[in-house]
């Protein structure tokens, strides 16, 4: 019912509004430390609804193989997620945009509300800051095993719900020289907490990621490689990992 609920809402949108932009992404990674690979694919699009007001929606999903050091073979589903935020535009340089995320995993759903306020410079830049609230709700399965929280000890994650705040930084650069206007250039930073004390990175229950993106546009698509500074495996440990992202868009 909640499925038939959301695809109504879709549909809406898309009768109400005009399609400004729809893009199709698909993403491979590797985690340099750990020798693992991961990927995604996602399809978004966004819908002007109203005067300086749009919708944009996306669905994605996540997959790797069985066996993650492996790139491609006997690939298994991973997490799903149905993303929706309302873009406002306060006046040409500022705008506000709310919307709530949410994922499905293996025996648990994550909610995600969530608020981000964005800024265009004259020269360039634009940069936003989002804050986001998770409630990660765990089923009655016993497949969902335990917690480790900061003093060591281990709680059921069974029938919980846990929640954790995440600020992320994010901003891209647009060149006015006509040769560079194909080049994309962004960064991302995320500052992640554990509201219920759960152990995240080096003993504490706080964890951080940076990343910068690089990509070229060749009409409709864009090929595009990603850098990131994460945690290593684990969360008693302070040590660092390089992530490696290489992707493609496609826009339509």
């Amino acid at each position: 019912m909640k499925n038939n609920k959301i695809a109504l809402l879709v549909a809406a949108s898309l009768f109400a509004g005009s399609v400004s932009a729809g893009s199709l992404n698909y993403r491979a990674e590797y985690k340099h430390s750990e020798e693992t690979y991961a990927q995604r694919v996602k399809v978004g699009e966004s819908v002007n609804i109203a005067d300086k007001t749009k919708l944009s929606f996306s669905v994605e999903q996540k997959f790797q193989s069985s066996n993650t050091q492996d790139f491609w073979k006997q690939t298994t589903r991973g997490d799903s997620e149905f993303d929706w935020g309302i873009r406002y535009e306060l006046n040409k340089q500022w705008y506000i945009q709310p919307g709530m995320p949410i994922t499905f995993g293996h025996e648990r759903t994550t909610y995600k509300p969530q608020l981000r306020v964005g800024y265009k410079a004259s020269f360039g830049l634009t940069t936003a800051l989002r804050y986001r609230h998770e409630f990660r709700e765990y089923s009655n399965s016993d497949d969902n095993g335990t917690r480790t929280l900061v003093d060591g000890t281990s709680v059921a994650s069974q029938g919980k719900t846990f929640q954790e705040g995440k600020w992320t930084l994010t901003g891209s650069y647009k060149f006015s020289n006509p040769a560079l206007k194909n080049v994309y250039l962004a960064y991302e930073g995320n500052y992640i907490t554990n509201y219920d004390d759960v152990r995240l990175y080096n003993n504490t229950n706080q964890n951080w990621d940076l990343g910068v993106f690089f990509g070229y546009k060749f009409g409709d698509i864009r090929p595009y490689v990603e850098l990131w500074n994460v945690k290593d495996s684990g969360s008693t440990s302070d040590d660092r990992q390089l992530r490696t992202r290489i992707g493609v868009s496609y826009s339509f």
